[in-house]
């Protein structure tokens, strides 16, 4: 899996594993919520007027999709461009995993406020 991706460091294993394993923590929780989601959820918070946009609860697999994209899209430049940068690979799949944590942590809080 790892040389069809052109890592080839240890840094780069662990990022783009934590990357793969956000990816499917975030699909779990994602079906897990929707079944005892409302009907309608909110989807958008600011600071000064709170929620300004609910949607149907099926956007949430919105968070998931986008997430796979990010991971298929840098998985496929991270094995074209960084095949042989050790260092730009590590940071490449550091930020693939950081932008899993980021749609996580945005999945968990529109689903905990709708709980609400």
């Amino acid at each position: 899996m790892f040389s069809s991706l052109g890592i080839n460091t240890k840094v780069a294993r662990v990022f783009s594993l934590l990357s793969f394993l956000g990816l499917a923590l975030l699909w779990v929780f994602t079906i897990w919520r929707y079944r005892i989601s409302p009907d309608y959820i909110p989807l958008h918070y600011t600071v000064y007027f709170g929620f300004d946009r609910f949607g149907p609860r099926y956007d949430l697999f919105l968070f998931a999709a986008i997430s796979a994209i990010i991971l298929a899209v840098n998985a496929a430049v991270g094995a074209v461009m960084f095949k042989n940068h050790s260092l730009w690979q590590a940071l490449w799949w550091a930020l693939t995993a950081l932008l899993e944590v980021i749609l996580m942590a945005a999945l968990v809080l529109a689903v905990l406020k709708s709980l609400s």
